[in-house]
């Protein structure tokens, strides 16, 4: 299945070709808005095309378009395709291999659109549009109408970046995303309805038990409620381990969890063998075994609200390991929060549901019915919000592979029957993950130039002393490098607190994940910030024997916003790294006027990540540096690094190296030969692109 599936994947060679398709918007689109047209709306959507040698599935991005599409439409598109490449850096987001999992094939943003006839099909898909329509009409700007729409039909493009935030500080993401715990819920209310039913006629008592007739409408909710929601991979497997369960209630055998499980594991496995690879797979699975093995009184008889207590504690001490693996940090308030939301989602998302169906049916009483519940969902995201604020309520950390196995067992082993030998020393386990993985040089420094795309974010670490240059760019509810790039890179390092951050100057593309990164870690200084000391000529510093001095600009607010980046030169063991932000040929030309044979660098962030207003011919021979890093995104739409400007650095002889090609690129200094690590060819895995220029 995954060489079918890279096989259908389109071609690099024809990347950026202008293709004209027809075919169907295969899931609810997602719709953004533009701050500086707010009338026009940006689309995201899956497109499945109709014609032969397209991929079957594309995600496709309508930027800035009046026009209004909706799920299950057909339409004939001019596209730009692309194939799936994203940014590859140690610990980030592998978005290739999220693209991978989901079937796409290739991205493509609209050129041109014009609607074709409508055809049969999508019938399911069309009617949650509906559905989704009408949830807007009748709740009317209501601030809880996104969290209904996630949690009744499974429509997640509504919540905001903020509110995610929330969910993730408060470890209650589970709740909102449709998954096992809202099947569980659908599937437990059918059953207690088809029980209490099957009651009221005492003839069929004679040819089924209620308990029987109960597993079967719970059965029929948790398929009802997954198609509701769109039959998502993570719903389609909820649904499947739903249906296990109900299956071994209805033959009698839940005395045997296990095996209803390790059955669920194959069939799973089975239909989709590609599911090994998410997240969701293992924490869902892990967290339904802590369930059934307290449940099932493994650890001893004990009152309800005890249980509630030890399958809570079990299921944030099995669960952390791989939180901490996956996402880089865990809630600590998430064990408390849980015990109370829980209850409350697992109340409020039959009431949803049973709103939205009388909204449906019977609008007089459906539609009022269905503003209270979205009023009391909001007082429940208020809280939230607030337990949000605790202090530390996120703790970004990210220890090494052996401490977070070695957690696990002792979660295991914590958990496990009395009587088992070295069961005491069980918390022992846990030690290894307060110590963090040591990774600063000895001497000199380490250089990290990121792949944040177009864009630039560098780390120069020395070994007690952190400082970011540049956090990389963030977009309005879209990719954010500090969120995702920049924080799990630190954190894979051992990296908890940031010494200094320096700012070039404020373009997005060099400002934009500051805030992220600010609200992740701990920041000592801040330089070139809004509210900080700005960056100026002759800050000079010593961290560890490595010599850090800032050669520009003169004085601050001065010359164009790109013409005020500030330039850091570090030096160690006589040689020489120099950063140049988004420089251009004025600030160029007065850097070699006012420090000459000062900018011999041996290794060089090229200024404007390789832009043709940059490294003049002067410039190039000032510094003539060994090797030259361009910060740029792959087949960049800028041209970046430009020809001219990679033929200039080519005549002093210095090796070019581009991030959006190479990955992170990693390098310490000083060194005999200046070799980075590219961190596409080393730890790419078979779903990612190939380092092809």
């Amino acid at each position: 299945q995954a060489q079918q599936q890279l096989d259908q994947r389109w071609p690099v060679e024809r990347h950026g070709e202008h293709v004209v398709v027809q075919g169907r918007i295969g899931s609810l689109p997602e719709a953004s808005r533009d701050p500086r047209a707010p009338e026009l709306n940006t689309w995201r959507f899956r497109f499945d095309p109709q014609d032969s040698g397209v991929p079957q599935h594309l995600r496709v991005s309508w930027y800035r378009t009046d026009q209004v599409v909706r799920g299950g439409e057909c339409w004939r598109l001019t596209l730009k395709l692309r194939i799936p490449h994203g940014s590859l850096d140690p610990g980030s987001f592998d978005y290739e291999g999220w693209l991978f999992r989901q079937g796409i094939g290739g991205v493509a943003s609209v050129r041109n659109a014009e609607r074709c006839a409508e055809e049969d099909g999508y019938a399911l898909l069309k009617a949650r549009q509906r559905l989704l329509d009408a949830l807007h009409r009748w709740l009317d700007g209501h601030p809880a109408t996104a969290m209904v729409a996630a949690l009744t039909l499974g429509d997640q493009s509504g919540i905001a970046d903020a509110d995610w935030d929330v969910f993730r500080r408060t470890g209650t993401s589970h709740l909102v995303a449709i998954s096992g715990f809202n099947i569980a819920i659908a599937s437990t209310l059918g059953f207690f309805l088809g029980r209490w039913l099957w009651t009221l006629c005492p003839p069929l008592l004679l040819r089924l038990p209620a308990q029987k007739a109960g597993w079967l409408l719970s059965a029929l909710f948790a398929i009802a409620y997954s198609a509701i929601a769109g039959f998502g991979p993570p719903v389609t497997r909820a649904m499947l381990m739903a249906l296990f369960v109900i299956g071994a209630g209805f033959a009698n055998r839940l005395g045997q969890p296990s095996r209803v499980l390790a059955l669920a594991w194959f069939v799973v496995l089975l239909l989709d063998p590609l599911a090994i690879l998410s997240p969701g797979l293992w924490l869902s699975f892990g967290a339904v075994a802590a369930i059934f093995y307290v449940s099932t009184g493994r650890l001893g008889q004990a009152p309800w609200w005890r249980q509630m207590l030890l399958l809570q504690l079990m299921l944030s001490l099995v669960l952390m390991p791989l939180t901490l693996y996956f996402f880089h940090g865990l809630s600590w308030p998430a064990p408390l929060v849980n015990l109370l939301a829980v209850p409350a989602f697992g109340l409020l998302t039959p009431l949803l549901l049973l709103a939205l169906a009388l909204a449906a049916l019977w609008p007089a009483l459906g539609v009022p019915l269905l503003g209270w519940n979205a009023d009391l969902l909001q007082w429940l995201h208020l809280g939230l919000s607030g337990a949000a604020q605790w202090p530390g309520a996120w703790l970004a950390w990210s220890p090494g592979e052996p401490a977070l196995l070695l957690a696990l067992f002792g979660a295991l082993l914590l958990f496990a029957p009395r009587g088992l030998p070295l069961r005491g020393l069980s918390l022992l386990c846990f030690l290894p993950l307060g110590f963090p993985v040591g990774q600063a040089p000895r001497n000199g420094f380490e250089l990290a130039v990121l792949d944040v795309g177009q864009g630039l974010a560098v780390v120069v670490r020395t070994a007690q002393h952190t400082l970011l240059y540049d956090a990389g760019p963030a977009f309005e509810e879209g990719f954010d490098a500090g969120e995702s790039v920049v924080v799990p890179y630190l954190l894979t390092r051992g990296v908890t607190h940031l010494d200094r951050l320096l700012l070039s100057h404020g373009d997005n593309d060099h400002a934009g994940g500051v805030p992220a990164v600010r609200r992740l870690m701990a920041i000592g200084e801040e330089f070139g910030t809004p509210g900080h000391p700005p960056c100026v000529a002759g800050l000079r510093w010593n961290w560890d024997g490595v010599e850090f001095e800032t050669l520009y600009p003169e004085e601050a607010g001065t010359g164009s916003d790109n013409n005020r980046s500030c330039v850091l030169r570090v030096t160690a063991g006589g040689q020489v790294l120099l950063l140049t932000g988004d420089i251009e040929r004025a600030a160029e030309a007065q850097l070699v006027e006012t420090h000459g044979g000062r900018l011999r660098a041996d290794v060089l962030v090229s200024p404007h990540h390789g832009s043709r207003t940059s490294s003049t011919p002067d410039f190039v021979a000032a510094v003539r540096p060994r090797l030259v890093i361009h910060s740029a995104g792959w087949r960049s739409h800028f041209g970046h690094p430009r020809p001219e400007v990679v033929a200039r650095y080519a005549e002093v002889g210095a090796q070019q190296l581009t991030t959006g090609v190479e990955g992170a690129l990693r390098l310490r200094m000083p060194a005999a030969e200046l070799q980075p690590q590219r961190w596409r060819a080393q730890a790419a895995h078979w779903w990612n692109a190939p380092a092809t220029p």
